[in-house]
């Protein structure tokens, strides 16, 4: 009876495999340090952070119209180098803030100015005001045909009221007459 064969005819692939996956090992064992964890653990880790924010987070670009409502970065941390670029602390059209779905324009509001925000500031895109309990998400699908851009200005009105002035250039009297015969 002829014995049973050693070889069997696509061993060869078990042992290609098997030598490829050993060589790959050895390589990586044999390698630099930093080389070894970048590759293992940096690359993907930024991949999976990139893709992770992608799918769990909305994109919005910020501008404000008005100067005087620009966020104030002068207190931001910076190192030796920002020093002397006095750029690196101040407010940049189109910066990206990233946000949940159920976020708020209120929270856009308190995040982009550090909490304190001015009160006489609205934020709006094409010609639409948001209001600050207004979902940030439904409100820029609904208003700003999907574009994420959304701009700040200071409404005119309402710093009228907060400096406690009348909203219209008539006399304090005047006002208070209309007032009372409206009431």
């Amino acid at each position: 009876m002829a014995a049973l064969p050693k070889r069997w005819a696509w061993t060869f692939l078990k042992e290609g495999i098997k030598f490829r996956a050993g060589r790959l090992y050895e390589t990586f064992w044999n390698s630099q340090s930093s080389v070894k964890y970048t590759v293992v653990f940096l690359y993907p880790g930024a991949l999976f952070y990139v893709r992770w924010r992608a799918e769990t987070q909305y994109k919005y670009n910020i501008f404000v119209a008005d100067k005087e409502v620009e966020p104030d970065y002068s207190h931001k941390l910076y190192t030796s180098f920002e020093k002397e670029k006095n750029w690196f602390r101040t407010w940049k059209n189109g910066s990206a803030f990233y946000f949940p779905a159920m976020a708020t324009v209120r929270d856009l509001k308190e995040k982009v100015y550090d909490g304190k925000v001015p009160p006489a500031v609205r934020a709006g895109c094409y010609g639409r005001m948001m209001e600050d309990s207004d979902n940030l998400a439904l409100a820029v699908r609904t208003f700003c045909k999907r574009d994420p851009k959304i701009v700040f200005w200071e409404e005119e009105t309402e710093k009228a009221k907060t400096k406690d002035q009348p909203a219209t250039a008539l006399s304090p009297t005047v006002e208070a007459l209309i007032s009372s015969t409206q009431a």
